[in-house]
């Protein structure tokens, strides 16, 4: 009970947040026209409330947080309303053609998420013209006017990343102006849109494997479980590319996945035995004790992609050796009645000929978690028992066991904080801020994590020198959206480099009907993160 098995079907919508029904729609548009971008930002993410313009706590810089309403001018130069272009610019064609002029941009940039079974078509089907007309046109103008289309959370910075996915200012432009003029079609509506070009990370389908299916229940809330997935491997071999894709996308918060050693199966198959239900409980890591090696190389979250490794680089498998999947479910009663899960991993094997020129083997990655405190107080505006520390606390350990205090006063230590530095915070706004060591190696990719009260993550490389770059900034954090960005250019991480992670939250992000409390670093998806990932390769 508990080994995946090998199935092979169609790439699922891996990554997608919930379906957004038409009604939300309109209720985008409206406000859209109404109050302007920033606050139709706020409310395509997640739902979340984010227009309050609140002081930024002094543990974290001002370039961390924008808390401005924007005016009537985007940072793109784009006018923030199709509304606000002029007839006469000279900039604007008044005539847009949507066979030559709109339909290019949307398969360029849209289609392959929007179309067949990319994460978007749930949202949003553009499988032919006339599935863009009309008030879906003007859905599409104001989700590509703010920048929540394509999504691209990454603010610019010091880094440029590979795939960015931001539209050219000039199609936002051509968009805008089509749809002003009443988004017309010189094409018959039935004509299909078929992506030119993948906006997507898409790797090779070598071993698909599926967990047996499961299903929790609101006993349970945040339920955390560890299933085997074999791959059957009887030679050396090395991993390339790897994905998870969520099935029941409602209730998958998030993933981590294990390389596990073949002397580490005799301990995994003992916790599958001893848990009643599918696979086994494993709150905190994979939940294996004993002999073997058992080592994280995965983190996934709503919006990533599968990861794709440079041509040369690889993680290394032995015969025997295999994949432990935990998965945090996050169940409530509105999801009572969905199906089991069924999520799928996908890994795409080295070739020969992928080996052979690396020289016989490739170089292995390394993968290194950051982690800062989440020390989130109750605003003045709230009351309640659990808005007390040591309360919260307690209730976190009566969930969680003794990892929730330990990781929450742990990480203080680690960073040299304690809870009387966060314990001005009760505007709404809290934040911190935490400078660690980094391992050495060129940087592939980065990533960073915080659940549902986030409100921006920021990694700043050797803070305070001449040296000083800024890695990762997100500046309006969207649960829905957490992709790894990588670097286009080489930066090397050396000995004593050192990075800096800042995180805020902004806790009218919180369930309205939630019972106030003082929230913490833990795994819950009502607990909060400030978690951040590098992988390198050796320099």
């Amino acid at each position: 009970m508990g080994a995946g098995h090998r199935t092979v079907g169609a790439d699922q919508a891996a990554g997608a947040s919930h379906p957004r029904s038409a009604a939300t729609k309109r209720a985008w548009i409206a406000m859209h026209a109404a109050v302007g971008a920033a606050i139709l930002f706020v409310a395509c993410s997640s739902g979340s409330d984010d227009t309050a313009s609140e002081p930024v706590p002094p543990a974290t810089s001002e370039e961390s947080v924008d808390t401005s309403v924007p005016d009537a001018t985007s940072t793109t130069g784009v006018p923030a309303s199709s509304d606000s272009i002029e007839a006469d610019d000279p900039a604007v064609s008044p005539a847009i053609s949507f066979a030559s002029d709109v339909q290019p941009i949307l398969e360029d940039n849209c289609a392959s998420c929007h179309t067949a079974d990319g994460p978007g078509t749930a949202h949003l089907a553009m499988e032919t013209a006339g599935d863009v007309d009309g008030f879906d046109a003007e859905y599409i103008d104001a989700v590509i006017d703010v920048g929540y289309m394509p999504p691209w959370p990454a603010a610019d910075g010091d880094v440029a990343f590979h795939d960015d996915r931001r539209l050219d200012p000039a199609d936002i432009a051509t968009v805008a102006a089509w749809v002003a003029d009443g988004s017309p079609l010189d094409v018959d509506p039935t004509t299909p849109i078929e992506p030119t070009r993948t906006t997507r990370t898409v790797i090779d389908r070598d071993i698909v494997l599926q967990a047996e299916p499961y299903k929790g229940d609101t006993t349970d809330p945040d339920d955390y479980r560890c299933q085997i997935y074999d791959p059957g491997l009887t030679e050396q071999s090395w991993v390339q590319g790897y994905g998870i894709e969520a099935d029941v996308a409602e209730v998958v918060h998030h993933a981590l996945l294990f390389r596990a050693s073949a002397d580490a199966r005799e301990s995994a198959e003992a916790s599958d035995a001893a848990d009643p239900a599918v696979g086994w409980s494993c709150t905190g890591l994979a939940g294996i004790g004993g002999r073997g090696a058992v080592n994280q190389i995965l983190s996934w979250a709503p919006g990533q992609d599968p990861t794709q490794l440079p041509a040369d680089t690889g993680i290394e498998m032995q015969p025997g050796d295999f994949f432990v999947m935990q998965i945090h479910y996050h169940y409530e009663p509105v999801f009572a009645d969905l199906a089991p899960d069924l999520s799928t991993l996908v890994v795409d094997m080295a070739d020969q000929a992928a080996i052979d020129a690396a020289g016989g083997a490739l170089d292995p990655i390394d993968l290194r978690i950051y982690l800062g405190p989440a020390e989130i107080p109750c605003s003045t505006e709230e009351v309640g028992p659990l808005c007390d520390r040591d309360a919260s606390v307690t209730e976190l350990q009566s969930r969680s066991g003794t990892l929730g205090a330990f990781a929450a006063d742990g990480l203080n230590a680690a960073c040299g904080t304690t809870p009387a530095d966060y314990a001005h915070m009760t505007t709404g706004i809290a934040s911190s801020t935490c400078t660690l060591p980094t391992q050495t190696g060129r940087i592939v990719s980065i990533w960073g994590h915080q659940h549902e009260l986030g409100k921006s993550v920021k990694m700043t490389l050797n803070p305070g020198t001449p040296g000083e770059r800024v890695l990762l900034d997100i500046p309006n954090w969207d649960f829905d959206w957490q992709l790894d960005y990588r670097p286009i250019e080489d930066i090397v991480l050396v000995p004593g480099d050192r990075v800096q992670i800042d995180c805020v939250w902004d806790r009218s992000r919180m369930d309205e009907d939630a019972e106030p409390r003082y929230v913490l670093w833990a795994e819950g998806t009502d607990d909060e993160m400030c978690y951040f990932q590098i992988v390198t390769r050796p320099a």
